[in-house]
């Protein structure tokens, strides 16, 4: 009789077990959370790229508002910079602006009672042109050009030489002034004062010293700081000419009037009277 063997063939012991299917599951749960991934991961990178896209017109709106409210501002802002740039040329006129007043009263109150002047001229620079009011000293034109800065050219007499070196050294107190500088100090030759004055008579009374022995005529030149930012050579309406004593060459002709121009930096300055 032949025997049958009754235990399933999956568990029997020393057989050949089929193949499993174990492997092919695997397989497929990989796959599956490979494809997890990737949809949790295209999930994201859409919502950060809403966001972003919300954020980018925000931005937008925000900026197109600032640029909207700055063309509203800009005449605001031109008027600004328009004002400040008046202030500023205003502020140099200013700067560049020499106060003959000042430096006219403060030669005034140091000149003694014993000088008396024919001839005072304040100019911003040298070279200005004067015209028919200009100086006619040679000595003081020669000496004035030496500096370009603001200064006075003086021409009168005094009792004495002493006197002119008080005159100047009084001169050097007034405030501003640099230098003090004397182009002649003469007295008249005794053969013109032995004529009886005829010489100042042909010469229209600009002589102060009237034919006198005694009295020396003196030129001199003061000379004041400079201008702050002022140009090497000053324009010719920079001039303050003023009035003289009579038509000649060493003074300034009669009835000239005296000129300001405070814009360009220049004050008037008078002339002719006597102390």
């Amino acid at each position: 009789m032949r025997a049958v063997n009754l235990i399933p063939t999956d568990v029997r012991r020393g057989g050949a077990a089929p193949s499993r299917s174990g492997g092919a599951v695997y397989v497929l749960l990989g796959a599956l959370a490979i494809a997890v991934v990737a949809l949790a991961s295209y999930v994201l990178t859409q919502n950060s790229i809403s966001d972003r896209q919300t954020q980018l017109a925000k931005v937008k709106r925000d900026a197109d508002a600032a640029q909207s409210t700055a063309a509203a501002l800009q005449p605001y802002r031109d008027f600004a910079e328009l004002s400040q740039t008046r202030v500023e040329t205003v502020r140099s006129l200013a700067g560049s602006r020499f106060d003959w007043e000042r430096a006219m009263r403060g030669l005034a109150l140091v000149l003694p009672d014993d000088v008396w002047l024919t001839s005072f001229v304040g100019t911003v620079a040298p070279g200005i042109n004067l015209g028919d009011s200009g100086t006619g000293s040679g000595d003081t034109g020669t000496l004035r050009s030496s500096q370009q800065v603001p200064a006075v050219e003086l021409v009168g007499c005094t009792v004495d030489q002493a006197e002119v070196a008080r005159v100047m050294a009084r001169l050097r107190l007034v405030p501003g002034v640099t230098q003090v500088s004397l182009a002649s100090s003469l007295k008249s030759d005794v053969s013109s004062a032995g004529a009886g004055g005829a010489g100042a008579a042909t010469s229209g009374g600009t002589d102060c010293r009237n034919g006198s022995p005694k009295f020396p005529q003196f030129s001199l030149v003061v000379f004041f700081k400079a201008l702050p930012g002022a140009p090497a050579r000053a324009p010719s309406t920079g001039a303050a000419p003023s009035t003289g004593g009579g038509p000649s060459a060493g003074a300034k002709a009669p009835g000239a009037t005296t000129a300001a121009n405070n814009a360009a930096g220049t004050g008037a300055a008078a002339g002719g009277t006597g102390k």
